[in-house]
């Protein structure tokens, strides 16, 4: 046979991607909505829907109640084998919406529904057909996928958060000790961004187009003057969860999935800069890491126990962010009413959905396994006393020393203190008897972060 469709399947062992191999169980979830087999099953349900917004307008003969069932199963029905079935009529005709329609045309016939044949896909272009069956995709990926992945996160974060709200750590900015801070906090910073943009997911309105060639109903307004298009679009878009947009040419313009993508964009940029604070933890020995005896981290040194799950989270969410960051580069623009270079990109969304949740799981692996190390940070903390120059200088600005900056920049600026050294600054200061000062120590210099804490969560 000239044509014909390979279904032979050599497993993961072959896969080209490591989407399809190594990480594949990671992401499996994401097969029944980027696989090329989940398109054309959403194309189907799509002309299916269709159809019965004919039947419904007086266009088509009208469908029984036993007809409606037979159509509707052939969306429950359509498994990979009838996938294969497609595929092979489309490497005839090389176009691959045209053999979702020439599939179920044959379909048809075998359900003795002849009567309907001319007026499967009749008004359609393609894209009126693939716009919606995508915004689908997207739509229900992230109700199905993302957003209860997202959530499960946000836990994992509220609860370290709550867990570490109390537990003293020495901050850091330029890289340099600065002022404590506590763990908690930090953590709950984190809880803070992500939570706006679920929301923000959890809002999210997907948009669809059905207006025909060039987005002007053309044909359906010539042949069926009687009906009125624009609420039919409006009604067969809503009929799918999806918000109508009749301002478009031969596609939907692509700025309201790009605004999606941006929200992913924001969720794994922040989950990147995660990734890397954790790192520095791990490597500043604030955080521990839990040790499981099956697990090597070195192939030559045994003692090591990587910070793995954090390092691929940063690395596959990069990758991600390349991907999403490009769509909304190439596809912002159309050359005229259509061309066909958005076709082949959109086909890889597939690929950043899959590398955001590998990211995304690594980060809560990478978080089941870390502890605050309380005694080093302990440590860490009472080898830093100058942190307190900047409660002593704002209480000598607060009594009316002009010159407090100054004298304790004198004092400490690129000094390391010890708690002697900080009680003879208090001394020469004259603050050695106030209670406040001689109290104090970094561990107990947090401000309200525990507050903070409690009021972000």
């Amino acid at each position: 046979m000239k044509y014909s469709y390979n279904s032979n399947n050599s497993g993961i062992d072959e896969a080209i991607t490591p989407i399809d191999g190594r990480y594949r169980d990671k992401v499996e979830e994401l097969a029944p909505f980027f696989s090329e087999y989940a398109l054309q099953k959403y194309r189907i349900f799509v002309e299916i829907q269709y159809l019965k917004k004919l039947s419904q307008e007086k266009i088509t003969p009208q469908f029984t109640k036993q007809e409606l069932v037979l159509i509707n199963r052939l969306v429950d029905t359509f498994t990979t084998t009838e996938f294969k079935k497609v595929k092979e009529i489309e490497l005839k005709i090389n176009h691959d919406v045209k053999a979702v329609e020439y599939y179920l045309r044959e379909k048809f016939l075998t359900l003795n529904l002849k009567k309907f044949l001319p007026y499967i896909h009749i008004g359609l272009t393609s894209e009126d057909v693939s716009n919606l069956a995508q915004a689908l995709i997207l739509k229900e990926a992230n109700e199905k996928v993302l957003i209860p992945l997202l959530a499960d996160l946000l836990l994992q974060f509220k609860d370290l958060a709550q867990s570490t709200k109390h537990i003293p750590i020495l901050a850091r900015t330029h890289g340099q000790p600065a002022v404590p801070t506590t763990f908690g906090k930090e953590v709950a910073n984190y809880y803070f961004r992500l939570k706006k943009q679920l929301q923000r997911l959890e809002k999210f309105e997907f948009e669809g187009k059905c207006n025909g060639a060039v987005g002007s109903f053309n044909a359906q307004a010539l042949v069926y003057p009687q009906i009125d298009w624009i609420s039919f679009s409006r009604d067969f878009v809503e009929s799918f969860g999806l918000k109508p947009n009749l301002a478009v040419t031969q596609i939907l313009p692509y700025d309201n999935w790009l605004e999606f993508f941006q929200i992913l964009i924001l969720i794994n940029g922040i989950l990147v800069d995660c990734s890397v604070n954790f790192w520095l933890y791990i490597m500043l020995e604030v955080l521990g890491q839990k040790k499981h005896s099956y697990e090597v981290g070195s192939s030559t040194m045994p003692q090591k126990v990587n910070p793995i799950n954090f390092e691929n989270a940063e690395g596959v969410l990069q990758l991600a962010n390349s991907q999403f960051e490009f769509y909304t580069r190439k596809l912002i623009g159309s050359r005229l009413q259509r061309d066909l270079s958005d076709s082949t990109v959109r086909r890889t969304f597939g690929i950043a959905f899959a590398y955001s949740v590998l990211g995304w799981k690594s980060m809560m692996s990478g978080i089941k396994k870390i502890t605050v190390n309380t005694e080093g940070v302990k440590a860490e903390l009472d080898r830093h006393w100058e942190v307190l120059a900047e409660a002593v200088q704002t209480y000598l600005r607060s009594t009316g020393d002009e010159k407090a900056y100054e004298k304790l920049k004198k004092l400490t600026r690129g000094r390391k203190m010890t708690k002697e050294t900080y009680r003879e600054i208090l001394k020469e200061l004259k603050l050695d008897k106030e209670k406040k000062f001689t109290d104090l120590t970094p561990e107990k210099y947090v401000g309200l972060a525990e507050k903070l804490t409690e009021m972000i969560l």
